[in-house]
């Protein structure tokens, strides 16, 4: 063995040791798993990271090109040359070089250009048949092109069909051994020539040597080492910008008036989670919006802690949350920005709501409908793709708009191995969902939607960033002779809820219109409101000068308004006009008896609260009044609840966690200080100490990597101590699989029973 033979390093674990402590800590950034708990030393960082679980983290994290690397390496007999590599992917090595690199800081690969390796998981976790090439065989072939011509051109065309996989194909079963000279289909030609071999009875596959020969040394068929192009419309930047920032403040009042109706008459929490199909549908009109849209704002709210699910007395009820009250006393940059940040960050797929659940575990639960805030939208592929989404939008050019088909094919590439046909719904539906927020306008993303994409979002920086397309809120509104008021502006919030109070909102948008009726100023009188009070307010915030319309309306209602006078005994009607009584008294209204106590007083055993109604219904406008006299002033229920701590990306395992430059340090120095300890470790005449079981883990994955031999000291079941020597072949799930000496077929041993491991020199 030469010098340079005797330096190269045998495993994965031997190639972490000659890495200086700046590669190590790119490692640990990019795989920040290996770091949780700290590794004892390099032995035990080589074994986790040679792991199945954490090597699919980072391979499903790798966009097109680097899997392609990786199949090619596992496709290739190794080592594998930079140079065989490069064209096996039909790339120049210039090209490969640097993704290699990347690949090898990952630690899935190790070695160098003259000899690279992908570790032990890669093959596993791509499959047996990476680039559709079959397994490898043993046989000696000699000059393929020579067999391929003795077994002619139809066998030729069967290995064609073959070349590019999938590498199997099947076949009748054969009534006697095949032989050269008594081959007569193709199939059998190329059996007894070993070009195919049985898979089993009906079955034959393509030796992966052929299908490297007929691929002429192509691993794929074709490679894309750059994302492909993001071709859309163009559309004006400024405009885009505009018609983003006005849906941003459309999603702010949406949520507004949704929560607002929450708290006046709060829907039921389904018995599976949720809000049923009738309740969104009734929140949906009452609000101007589509079902689907109010889906989404109601889910916004939720991410954002805004409402959540209380118990009322026996019942479960949907109800803003306390922080909602909180939320209202922000500008609108501050509320829209906590509303995009929670979505962001956020694990819910909302696109999934109205659908059926695939996912159920019996065929009854397949056919229920995913209802809104049901607890079973969390998906954690979801912010993910989110962010690649809006990297997409972010990566074309100012003023573009990507098709929505394009920017799929885009995210795809940089996930190949990430959801599939979700991974592309869940762009679909994140487009949908940004154009909702005001994260795009025109299908462009918006200039202040780039922040989010930064290294550390926050709500402030989006809050900053939209402000200078945000309208200052306004005191005032033109009031006009249809009985309508005009806000030229989004209203600050005391004169919207005045406003709101005497006037029913008849459309929303950059110029809100609110319509006075004889219903909507009653509603003003019933909140405690008076003539003067109405008159007053409307002549302090209007720019224009009050309609006389409409001051004849409030002056007729407050006529009118408090005529009857309604208490409790259970029920009292009392009216200084003895007539209207006695015509109460002739009429019959649904469901309500009345007595007459005296000319201007009667009584009904029906509740307050439905007297009331039935009046209203008739026409009439009563007033209530409290036990002493004094007239009740009414107002609108609302209930809060508890603001919940909602779940996002980083409350999983599988995502991305960052490592400050302190915790990858100290990561660094617990492996290096355990190196050195187990370099000086002393033995005692050849006596081999037990060891550690992370210790004894790490030898036998490196071992397994390496198809090295291992001596191992085992403990069965019945306590019988034995020494023997192994190849190990896997190390995952509690167990060892390796070859004993001289065994055809693989064991498997309990790791808690190996006592030591010692590599066999």
């Amino acid at each position: 063995m030469s010098t340079t033979d005797r330096s190269r390093p045998r495993t994965l674990a031997d190639a972490l040791r000659t890495w200086d402590d700046s590669a190590l800590g790119r490692l640990l950034q990019r795989r920040p798993d290996l770091a949780m708990p700290i590794p004892a030393d390099t032995g035990q960082l080589a074994a986790r990271a040679t792991t199945n679980a954490s090597a699919a983290r980072a391979i499903n994290r790798l966009d097109e090109f680097g899997v392609d690397l990786l199949e090619s390496l596992s496709a290739l007999p190794e080592p594998v040359r930079l140079a065989d590599l490069a064209a096996g992917v039909d790339q120049p090595v210039d090209v490969v070089r640097p993704r290699i690199e990347g690949l090898l800081d990952l630690a899935l690969v190790w070695g160098g250009e003259d000899d690279l390796r992908p570790i032990r998981a890669v093959h596993e976790l791509l499959g047996p048949t990476p680039a559709g090439l079959g397994p490898v065989t043993t046989r000696h072939f000699g000059d393929l092109d020579k067999l391929i011509d003795e077994a002619g051109p139809d066998a030729r065309a069967v290995l064609d069909k073959l070349t590019w996989g999938p590498p199997t194909g099947s076949v009748e079963k054969a009534e006697r051994p095949v032989t050269i000279a008594s081959a007569r289909t193709p199939v059998e030609r190329l059996l007894a020539r070993g070009l195919v071999v049985p898979k089993d009875a009906n079955t034959v596959v393509l030796p992966r040597q052929i299908g490297l020969h007929l691929r002429g040394g192509r691993v794929l068929a074709s490679t894309r080492p750059v994302p492909p192009p993001l071709d859309g419309k163009r559309v004006s930047a400024a405009i885009g910008d505009r018609a983003a920032a006005g849906a941003a403040l459309d999603l702010v009042r949406l949520v507004d008036r949704a929560l607002e109706q929450l708290g006046t008459e709060p829907p039921p929490v389904l018995r599976t989670g949720g809000v049923g199909v009738r309740e969104l549908r009734s929140l949906a009109g009452k609000i101007g919006a589509e079902e689907q849209t109010a889906a989404a704002v109601l889910e916004v709210a939720y991410a954002a802690g805004l409402v959540a699910a209380v118990e009322v007395g026996t019942s479960e009820l949907w109800l803003p949350t306390s922080s909602y009250d909180d939320w209202l006393e922000l500008g609108l940059a501050h509320r829209w920005a906590q509303l995009v940040m929670a979505w962001f960050a956020g694990l819910r797929a909302i696109g999934l709501i109205g659908r059926r659940d695939s996912g159920g575990a019996t065929a009854a639960a397949r056919e229920r409908l995913i209802n809104a805030l049901a607890p079973d939208l969390e998906r954690l592929l979801a912010p993910e793709i989110r962010v690649l989404a809006l990297q997409a939008l972010a990566e074309a050019e100012a003023g573009t708009a990507p098709a929505t088909e394009s920017v799929i094919t885009w995210v795809a590439w940089h996930r190949p191995r990430r959801g599939g046909q979700f991974r592309d719904e869940l762009v679909e539906w994140t487009i949908a969902e940004a154009a909702l927020l005001g994260l795009t306008g025109l299908g462009a993303l918006a200039k202040h939607a780039r922040p989010l994409l930064g290294a550390e979002p926050t709500a402030e920086d989006l809050a900053e960033a939209i402000s200078p397309l945000v309208p200052e809120p306004v005191s005032e509104v033109l009031l006009q002779a249809d009985l309508t008021a005009v806000a030229p502006g989004p209203l600050v919030r005391v004169v919207q809820d005045e406003l709101s109070a005497m006037a029913d909102v008849e459309s929303h948008g950059g110029a809100g219109v609110y319509r006075f009726s004889e219903s909507s100023v009653r509603r003003a009188f019933d909140l405690g409101r008076t003539a003067d009070q109405l008159h007053k307010w409307l002549a302090e915030h209007s720019r224009t000068p009050v309609p006389q319309p409409l001051t004849y309306l409030i002056d007729d209602v407050a006529r009118r308004h408090g005529v009857l006078r309604l208490g409790t005994a259970s029920t009292y009607l009392r009216c200084d006009d003895e007539h209207v009584l006695t015509h109460l008294l002739s009429s019959n209204l649904p469901g309500i008896r009345f007595r007459r106590l005296a000319p201007t007083v009667v009584v009904s055993p029906s509740p307050p609260d439905m007297v009331l109604s039935r009046l209203r219904e008739a026409g009439l406008a009563p007033l209530a009044e409290t036990f002493d006299g004094v007239v009740h002033v009414t107002t609108a229920a609302t209930r809060r609840g508890e603001t919940p701590r909602r779940r996002t990306s980083r409350d999983f395992v599988d995502s991305h966690l960052d490592l400050t430059d302190d915790q990858v340090k100290a990561v660094i120095e617990k492996v290096r200080a355990g190196d050195r300890i187990a370099a000086e470790r002393p033995t005692d005449e050849g006596l081999i100490e037990p060891t550690a079981p992370a210790e004894t883990i790490g030898i036998l994955s490196n071992a397994a990597e390496a198809h090295t031999r291992t001596w191992i000291s085992y403990v069965d079941h019945n306590g019988t101590s034995s020494e023997r020597i192994v190849e190990p072949v896997r190390v995952a799930d509690g167990w060892l699989t390796a070859y004993d000496e001289g065994a055809d077929q693989p064991r498997t041993y309990a790791l808690h029973r190996i006592a030591t491991a010692r590599p066999v020199d």
